[in-house]
C-alpha cells in the first residue's frame, strides 16, 4: 500500500517532467560596480529572501535540478580586490558560514572584506541547513537542508532531521543559480561528511560507520545523479578525533578523495582514486599518513610527541601532492611546545614544509588550530590559528597557552588575519567557515 508521501513523490516527479530543462531563470546577483567589485543592492535582505525561499521550496518539492528565480541583494560597501602582492590575493571570492541553532541559516561572505553578501534561510518545508561543502574556488557550494522535527517523549526533547535534500549554489559573472540535486536518499540521510570536487561536478559523501551501516564513501555526479559507492564492512569509522568537526573529506583535482579514519589509537588519512574501478573502500584506498597513538587531541600531555594532529582537518592539496594539517610538538622536560601547519608528501608521508611555526616555551599548546583551505600547491592556506604575539599563559599559574585564535591566511611564516571574519563565539564549536 502506498503512503501519502509515496503519492506526493510520484506526483511531484510527474510535475518535474513538465518543466523543460533550463526554462527557469537563474537567481541573479546584482551587478558589480566596476573594478572595485562591490555588489549593488538595497539595504534590506529580509524582504528579498522570503520569495527566494519560497521559490527554492518549489524546486525542492519538484525534486529535480531546477534553477530558481529571484534576487539576493548584497552589501553596499565596496569590496576592493587585493593587490597581487597582498597575502589575500588568490583566495576564493566567497565563503559560507552557518548561523543560529533552530532554523540554521547560511551566510555568504566576501573573503576579502568579510562583508555579508547574502543570507539564505532553509527552503520550505526545511528548517535547518546541515552539511556544507565547497569546491575551493569560492563559486560552487552544496548545502543539505532538513526538516528538523521535535519529538517530546518520556519527559525529554528529541530532535529528528529526517531525510535531507541537497542544493547546489553556483555563483558566476551573471549571477547565482541555486538548484535542487538528485542525491540518493539513503546515503544522503546517513552521511555525516561531504566534500565537493574542485570543478564543482562531483559530491563525495561519507557514512561514518561504527554501530550502524558500515563505513562508506559515495561519489555522486551532480549533472546526472549517477553514483558510485565504496564500503568497508567492519572497518574503522570515517571520522576524526573530534567526532564531527572539521574537514574529514577533501578532493584533489585528479579525482582522488582523501578521508580520515579513527583506527584504534591512531588517526589515519587514506587516499581513494575515484576514477579507478572497484567498490571496496579497504582494497581500493591506500594509507597516506598516520598519527599513531593520537586517538585523542590532547594525548601530548602524556609525554614527548612529535607532529600530533592539533586540529580536526587533514586535507589534500588540489594538486594531490601533499596532506596539510595543524600539528603540535611537545617536549615535557623542559616544557616546550611548537604549533605549526605541517605539510606531508601524499606519496610517502614525510614532512615537506612547515608553515607559521610558533614557539611556546614553558607552555603546553592552547586552543586548537585548524586548516580550512589550501591553494593548488599548499603554499597558501586559510586557517584557524593562534594570533601572532608573545605566548600568553592561561590563568595566573597556567601551563597552557591562552593566545586567542582567529581566522587568517598563512603563507610561509606569515599570518594575516582575514578582514571582517566572524568571531568564533558567533559560530560555535567547530562550525568553521567553508571555502
Amino acid at each position: 500500500m502506498s503512503t501519502v508521501e509515496d503519492r506526493l513523490r510520484a506526483a511531484t516527479r510527474a510535475a518535474a517532467r513538465t518543466v523543460p530543462p533550463g526554462s527557469a531563470p537563474p537567481l541573479v546577483l546584482p551587478e558589480r560596480t566596476g573594478a572595485a567589485g562591490a555588489w549593488r543592492g538595497g539595504p534590506s535582505l529580509r524582504g528579498w529572501l522570503a520569495p527566494v525561499a519560497a521559490a527554492v521550496a518549489v524546486a525542492a518539492a519538484i525534486g529535480t535540478s531546477v534553477a530558481v528565480s529571484g534576487i539576493i541583494h548584497g552589501h553596499r560597501h565596496h569590496h576592493p580586490r587585493p593587490a597581487a602582492a597582498s597575502p589575500l590575493s588568490g583566495l576564493p571570492a566567497y565563503y559560507i558560514t552557518l548561523t543560529g541553532s533552530a532554523g540554521r541559516r547560511a551566510v555568504v561572505r566576501a573573503t576579502a572584506t568579510g562583508a555579508v553578501v547574502a543570507t539564505l534561510s532553509p527552503p520550505r518545508p526545511y528548517r535547518v541547513f546541515g552539511l556544507v561543502a565547497a569546491s575551493g574556488n569560492g563559486r560552487e557550494f552544496v548545502l543539505s537542508a532538513a526538516r528538523l522535527t521535535i519529538i517530546r517523549r518520556d519527559g525529554g526533547k528529541f530532535f529528528n532531521n529526517g531525510p535531507p535534500s541537497f542544493f547546489l549554489l553556483r555563483i558566476g559573472p551573471g549571477g547565482a543559480r541555486l538548484t535542487a540535486q538528485r542525491i540518493p536518499a539513503l546515503r544522503g540521510n546517513e552521511a555525516e561528511y561531504a566534500a565537493l570536487s574542485p570543478d564543482g561536478s562531483k559530491l563525495a559523501l561519507a557514512v561514518r560507520g561504527g554501530g550502524g551501516p558500515p563505513p562508506a564513501i559515495e561519489v555522486v555526479t551532480l549533472a546526472t545523479g549517477a553514483e558510485r559507492v565504496w564500503t568497508w564492512p567492519g572497518g574503522p569509522p570515517i571520522t576524526n578525533n573530534a567526532g564531527g568537526s572539521g574537514e574529514v573529506l577533501s578532493w584533489a583535482a585528479d579525482g582522488t578523495v582523501a578521508f580520515q579514519q579513527w583506527a584504534g589509537d591512531s588517526i589515519d588519512v587514506r587516499l581513494l582514486d575515484t576514477a579507478a574501478p572497484g567498490s571496496s573502500l579497504q582494497r581500493d584506498s591506500k594509507l597516506a599518513l598516520q598519527w599513531r597513538h593520537d586517538a585523542e587531541t590532547f594525548h601530548y600531555t602524556h609525554g614527548h610527541i612529535t607532529n600530533v594532529i592539533f586540529g580536526y582537518s587533514a586535507i589534500i592539496t588540489p594538486d594531490g601532492s601533499k596532506i596539510v594539517a595543524a600539528t603540535a610538538s611537545v617536549t615535557p622536560k623542559p616544557l616546550h611546545s611548537e604549533l605549526a601547519f605541517t605539510e606531508f608528501a601524499a606519496s610517502t608521508g614525510t614532512v615537506t614544509r612547515v608553515l607559521y611555526p610558533q614557539q611556546l616555551p614553558g607552555l603546553y599548546p592552547g586552543q586548537v588550530q585548524d586548516v580550512l583551505w589550501s591553494n593548488h600547491s599548499g603554499s597558501k592556506l586559510i586557517v584557524v590559528a593562534h594570533r601572532p604575539g608573545p605566548p600568553v599563559p592561561l590563568g595566573k599559574h597556567g601551563r597552557d597557552a591562552g593566545n586567542p585564535i582567529e581566522f587568517g591566511v598563512v603563507s610561509g611564516s606569515r599570518f594575516t588575519p582575514l578582514p571582517g571574519a566572524p568571531s568564533l563565539q558567533s559560530l560555535g564549536f567547530g562550525s568553521w567557515p567553508v571555502w
